[in-house]
Parts: C-alpha cells; structure tokens; sequence
C-alpha cells in the first residue's frame, strides 16, 4: 500500500494536529489553510514543527467564506487526492469545512484510494477512528519541548538544553534547597536581598549594602553564601560584595528559578524541561522569556518565579497568563512561585487565570505538585 497522506487543517491549537502527525510518523502531509489562519501564521507554525519529521509537507489554500466556496475548496482537494490513500485529521476547522471536505472524500472509497478519519481528542489523551473499523488508540507523549514552542508559532532564541544549567545549578543546590524549603522563615530578607543584588547587576559594581545588618536565620544564609564563595560578608557589616555578575544574578532571584528547576531535573527527561528560555514570536517578533518550563503528555507547564516585594504579583500573573495560552496552548498550565506570600487579591487574580501559586511556605510543596502533574 501506497504511503497514506495526511490532510490536515491548521488552527490556532495545532497541538491537536502536530500530535497525532508525529506519533503515526506521517510523511506526507498537507496543511488546508482558511484566510484567517493564513494571516495568523497557523499553517506555517505547524509546518515548521513538522519539518524536522516530514519528508513531505505543504500548505494549500481553502476558501471558507461562504458553504458554495466550501464545497468549491473541498472539491479540488478531493479531485487532487483521487487514487490516494488518506487519512483525514478533523480537529481542526469548522463544522462546514469538515462536513464539505469528508463529503468530497468519501468519492475515494469508490475507486482505487481509500479514506480514513481520525479525531484527536486531547483532553482524553486519545486516538479516535473512523473507518471500516472505529476504534480508539491511546495518545503517545510525543512532544517534546521544542515542538511545542514551534507549533504555537514560537522559537527559542537560546540553547535550552538543559546539561549547561544543571552543572550551574549543582554547584549551589544546598543553598538553593535551603532557600526554598524554608522561604517563609526568612520573610523581608529576600527582598532586600534581591535588591541589592539587582543594584549590583544595574550598577556594575559588586559592592553593596544592606539598609541594615542583618541577622538570626538571613545571617546564617549569607555565612553560607559566604563559605560556598558566592559572596564575601562578615557577621554584624551591612556590606556585602558578590563574587561576579552570576552570583547576583542568582541572589537576585535565579535561586527561585533553580530550585524549580532542580525539582523539574528529577523528573522530566532531557528534551522536556529547561530553564530560562528566551522565546520570539516568529511572526511579530515580540520577546519573552519563560523562567522555567516542562512538557509531559503533550501538555506545558510555565512557570514565572519572584522573590522580592517591589514586583507588582497581579501584573506578574496577568503576563504569565497571557503567555500560558499564548505559548502552551489550551492544554498548558501556569505556575506562579514566590518567595514572599501573595495577598488575598494577588490570590484571587491567579485564581481567574487559572494559576497555581506556591508563594512563601508552600513554596516547598512545589514537588508534590509537580509529580501530581506528571502522573495526571
């Protein structure tokens, strides 16, 4: 039997098509594009995921503005395809496409080609059928980081491998742990730590100063900072100097992001998670950065991390959120980590986005979730 053709309609969720396309590795595909996801790039995000796995992937226009263009669109195809074994994905589309094009098709089962149907169905994790035989197959977790950010339209302006980050992360994991594990005991420190340090960045100067001398539990922290080499600071001195650029930059608030990081590390498998990606819109060009992220089962979790008092958290989590549908998709879920406990409206905002909070001493049940999430 002949290589079976994929035909496919491009959407802005095309999670639901770069799914299956990958795990039946299609290598003939084509990509029907509507006016309206032409203009939104649809066609080609998804094209550009299925590049590094497809021999063969085109796009082609389809007319949808009124049934009669419909049918017209509809009737090409199935005249192009006459002869061809195909395997209809309708995810995708509307109603009156998906109806006109199987209605077209069908003609194929009365020749030398054959049709077959297929629905992702990705709230279920699974394969639905339609042919001779309708039969369900699971959902295979394909996708990798990386296709995911492509086939929302998005590319990585940066290595996201994560070995580089996991050796950094290593070399200071017991201070990174103790910070989060107990967050909630050093309350305000990590706020005027973070400050300082985020002046020593601006500045380019190293030495710094504490407001005040600090004490008890943070004092603790700094002598360890200190015997790790990442800091140089004497009991009772409001001075502190940072060893170079990487050192404040991890007191500014990269600890957060490494002790996500670190509970991500142990796992999620190489190609699933990574720290610090820097993504572009391909077709606006716009910029964002994701602090940590993982996929698991197809679907993406986005984390944004904060440790000092001066971020405003409601603007926080309504970026966060924007970039969760925009970049994950309808299957992601957003995760807002901070060092300091939120308020109740900050709570409240979160909750309207759908974001998970783990804020002050409930930051060290991040792993529970984590592996809840895995295994859902």
């Amino acid at each position: 039997m002949n290589t079976p053709l994929h035909l496919c309609i491009a959407t802005g969720q095309n999670a639901a098509n770069l799914i299956p396309l990958k795990q039946l590795q299609a290598q003939r595909v084509v990509i029907l594009e509507t006016p309206e996801m032409k203009r939104g790039g649809s066609g080609s995000a998804l094209k550009t995921a299925l590049t590094p796995y497809v021999t063969d992937v085109v796009c082609r226009d389809f007319q949808d503005d009124t049934p009669q263009s419909c049918v017209d669109s509809a009737v090409h195809i199935a005249s192009d395809l006459d002869g061809q074994d195909v395997v209809f994905h309708i995810t995708g589309g509307t109603k009156l496409m998906v109806l006109a094009i199987h209605e077209q098709l069908k003609l194929l089962n009365t020749g030398a080609g054959r049709l077959r149907v297929l629905y992702a169905d990705t709230k279920h994790q699974s394969l639905s059928w339609m042919d001779d035989t309708p039969h369900q197959t699971p959902m295979q977790d394909v996708l990798t980081l990386n296709d995911v950010l492509l086939v929302q339209g998005y590319r990585s302006t940066n290595d996201t491998r994560p070995q580089a980050a996991q050796q950094q992360a290593e070399q200071r994991v017991v201070l990174t742990r103790q910070m989060g594990d107990h967050a909630a005991d050093y309350g305000r420190f990590f706020s005027a730590l973070a400050t300082v340090a985020g002046r020593a960045k601006e500045e380019r100067r190293l030495q710094q100063a504490f407001e005040f001398s600090p004490g008890g539990r943070s004092a603790d922290l700094l002598e360890q900072a200190t015997r790790l080499g990442l800091v140089e600071w004497h009991r009772g001195q409001a001075d502190i100097r940072f060893r170079d650029e990487s050192s404040a930059t991890y007191f500014a608030g990269m600890w957060a992001e490494e002790y996500v990081f670190l509970k991500m590390a142990a796992l999620f498998k190489i190609g699933q998670y990574a720290l610090n990606t820097k993504i572009k819109q391909v077709r606006s060009g716009t910029e964002n950065e994701i602090d940590a992220m993982a996929v698991h089962k197809n679907r993406a979790l986005i984390v944004e991390c904060k440790t000092s008092r001066q971020v405003k958290a409601q603007e926080a989590i309504y970026k966060l959120g924007q970039i969760v549908r925009q970049v994950g998709g309808l299957m992601a879920q957003g995760v807002y980590v901070s060092a300091q406990a939120l308020s109740e409206s900050d709570l409240q905002r979160a909750k309207e986005y759908h974001i998970q909070v783990f804020a002050g001493e409930d930051l060290k049940k991040i792993s529970d979730f984590l592996r809840t999430w895995k295994t859902d």
